[in-house]
């Protein structure tokens, strides 16, 4: 879609709760011009505040917005920095993926079963006829070893030593936030999905 200047639009407040927002441009009484129109996916009564489900996890909020949301029912953890080299086992197959350099967006099964497709081409794994076969024994030590690693890597830095005042700073406090949910994230996969024998 398009993007939109609306001004007005930028006033309103966000959440997770109920459809994502939507502006559609939109005729106007003037021939020449065209409105950018948002509606409310809910009944809003008077004197009720306006809320903007945006339907980003919490990585896209911050990188666009510089905010996160406590409760956000689109949140996950992001998993980038993955790729294909030529000489990997499963190079030639590359073309079985949307992208030789994918990103994840890791919260449920279906994004760690994506993910082990990927690992599985990548390594030159044999491919299961089922979203199940995605996770078996032989890619399962794969996505052991990278989930746990992003783990180890998190935990790190939330255990750096900050003074407090360069704590107190509102981006870096925002950031220390979304690390402690992408660890969530990247846990509750592991504990989850992957380390669990069907």
């Amino acid at each position: 879609g398009k993007r939109h200047i609306s001004p007005l639009l930028d006033l309103v407040n966000a959440d997770s709760q109920g459809a994502a927002h939507e502006t559609k441009l939109e005729d106007s009484e003037d021939v020449n011009q065209k409105l950018a129109v948002t509606r409310a996916s809910r009944h809003v009564g008077k004197g009720e505040q306006v809320f903007e489900n945006y339907a980003q996890p919490n990585y896209l909020l911050f990188a666009y917005h510089g905010f996160l949301l406590e409760d956000n029912a689109n949140d996950c953890a992001l998993l980038d920095g993955l790729f294909i080299r030529r000489n990997d086992p499963g190079a030639k197959s590359a073309h079985l993926l949307r992208s030789r350099t994918p990103t994840f967006c890791i919260r449920d099964l279906a994004s760690i079963e994506e993910l082990a497709h990927f690992l599985r081409v990548k390594h030159g794994l044999a491919s299961g006829n089922s979203s199940a076969a995605n996770l078996d024994d032989d890619v399962r030590p794969l996505l052991i070893d990278l989930l746990e690693g992003r783990v180890a890597r998190l935990m790190e830095a939330m255990s750096n030593d900050v003074d407090k005042e360069t704590f107190a700073l509102p981006r870096l406090n925002l950031m220390r936030q979304m690390v402690k949910n992408d660890l969530m994230h990247f846990q509750h996969a592991l504990k989850t999905h992957v380390l669990v024998q069907n």
